[in-house]
């Protein structure tokens, strides 16, 4: 313990930032975990995870594949469920506790783009792009989102830290870390780790690395050991079922899946071009201005300055990594037509501490009377969001989250008073994987949960549809044939009605 201690006193006194960095982390996990038990979205894809960590807690099951993606008959990696149910049974089966442990991960992010920034950049645009991190209302919210994607900038970081060590300071030994890393996110969110090869191979070109030495380096071996058995359960999965989600990935890269026009990729329109353009525009600046009141001015600042930089700069290594590491996806993209033209957001999320450094990079060089007003208005934006949105109430009309989810739970428990019942659960996308969990959750801790037989006592539990009313509106039609309204109440978006079933 004391030379730990004499070792972190050391590490300070040779870099007294790493103060202000460890109460930037702090701040960073105070916004990603504070309550979550009321404020955790715990929705389709929650749920079905929870169920899935539930079964390999209780050693039900062990998975070979893991979550589905957004293209037909293709499965991530199961290292998601992996990674997530020792989390639940440290909580016990709390979804808030588990989510917690996962914005534990992001929330070292911060700690990490310190890190990069002072070995490959500077100390100043480490710390920038740390407090960016920690503070920025989107990327907040974006690791409180309990899902597959969410670790992966963390990991991205640490891959994107590999790179530099082996490339740059050319140490093969984070070789390791670069094929485990990359492993690991290739489980986690295909969509964007499929960027991540070329960028990798690009930057093995331009960094003119030695392919005879790089054979023969025991790291690479070792890595590409650790990467292959990352793959063994899904190897196992395409065996015993006849490769379907390779001839699905041909499928869609073929344009033969989730395509309309028969195509995945095509040279862009001038259309195509400007819809990407305002893609970009709007999914990477919202993490700096989220109100966009001042976006149009920092993207033309931050490109132009950019530019700039890449002729002046003195340290141009830890640059040009970073910036093929953005730049990839973002050309990439021009081209893609698949998956019905939809683009979201979480396709770019490993790409985000990318643009951070870049834009604190710029920030590093600016003036500080510069940037005055951009700080003022990110502190102000930033700071007012992630303060109403930690101190907001369940009880909102819409609003939908783990506090009233438990609030109609717990009303449901108190309403039946140790009577049998049913539950018949209406959600948006159909599913209620989300309920069916939260009911054995609670189930468990005491022991109040629906009947698996048919029960006259009923509760019927619906969550609020904006977009489609009418198919609330019906469900509930169908509903009122089957059982008599005696109460109901509102707990925010969702409501609850004790019916008692009508004799037939």
């Amino acid at each position: 313990m004391n030379k730990l201690k004499e070792i972190v006193l050391k590490k300070i006194k040779n870099d007294p930032w790493l103060t202000l960095v460890f109460l930037l982390w702090l701040i960073g996990l105070f916004l990603r975990i504070y309550r979550l038990d009321q404020l955790l979205g715990f929705y389709y894809d929650q749920g079905r995870d929870a169920l899935k960590a539930a079964e390999m807690v209780s050693l039900k099951d062990l998975p070979a594949i893991g979550p589905t993606t957004g293209l037909s008959g293709i499965f991530l990696g199961p290292f998601w469920f992996y990674l997530i149910a020792p989390f639940y049974f440290i909580g016990q089966g709390n979804p808030a506790i588990a989510a917690a442990f996962v914005g534990l991960f992001d929330s070292f992010s911060v700690i990490l783009l310190y890190l990069f920034g002072r070995e490959f950049f500077n100390k100043k645009t480490g710390l920038i792009a740390a407090f960016l991190w920690a503070t920025s209302y989107y990327l907040v919210r974006s690791s409180r989102w309990f899902s597959n994607p969410s670790p992966v900038p963390f990991f991205t970081l640490l891959l994107m830290l590999g790179l530099g060590k082996w490339l740059i300071k050319k140490k093969d030994r984070w070789l390791v870390v670069v094929f485990t890393c990359l492993a690991i996110i290739t489980q986690l969110e295909a969509a964007s780790a499929v960027f991540y090869y070329p960028a990798i191979l690009l930057m093995v070109l331009i960094f003119k690395i030695n392919l005879k030495k790089l054979l023969a380096s025991k790291w690479l071996w070792i890595g590409t050991i650790i990467f292959l058995l990352f793959l063994i359960p899904q190897g196992l999965f395409e065996v015993k079922n006849n490769f379907l989600m390779t001839k699905n990935l041909l499928g869609f890269f073929t344009g033969k899946v989730n395509s309309d026009s028969g195509r995945s990729w095509a040279i862009p329109t001038i259309e195509i071009i400007g819809e990407r353009i305002n893609y970009y525009y709007s999914t990477f600046f919202t993490k700096i201005d989220p109100n966009m009141v001042i976006a149009r001015f920092l993207a033309i600042g931050w490109l132009l300055s950019l530019a700039i930089l890449l002729f002046i700069a003195k340290k141009k290594s830890g640059f040009l990594l970073v910036s093929i590491f953005l730049v990839t996806p973002i050309i990439a993209l021009f081209f893609f037509v698949g998956n019905y033209g939809n683009l979201y957001d979480y396709y770019l999320t490993g790409f985000f501490p990318a643009f951070i450094l870049l834009f604190a990079f710029v920030l590093a060089k600016a003036y500080w009377f510069l940037l005055l007003p951009f700080w003022l208005s990110f502190i102000w934006q930033n700071g007012k969001l992630d303060y109403y949105y930690l101190i907001a109430g369940v009880d909102g009309p819409t609003h939908i989250t783990m506090g009233n989810q438990m609030q109609t739970i717990e009303w449901v428990c108190r309403d039946a008073d140790g009577r049998a019942f049913n539950v018949d659960t209406y959600v948006p996308p159909v599913i209620p994987y989300s309920w069916d969990y939260l009911w054995q959750y609670y189930g468990r801790k005491t022991g109040c949960r629906p009947a698996d037989e048919r029960q006259e006592l009923l509760y019927t539990v619906w969550e609020v549809n904006p977009d489609r009313p009418q198919f609330l509106e019906n469900w509930l039609e169908r509903q009122a044939g089957i059982g008599t309204i005696l109460k109901e109440t509102r707990f925010g978006g969702i409501g609850v009605e004790q019916r008692r079933r009508i004799n037939e």
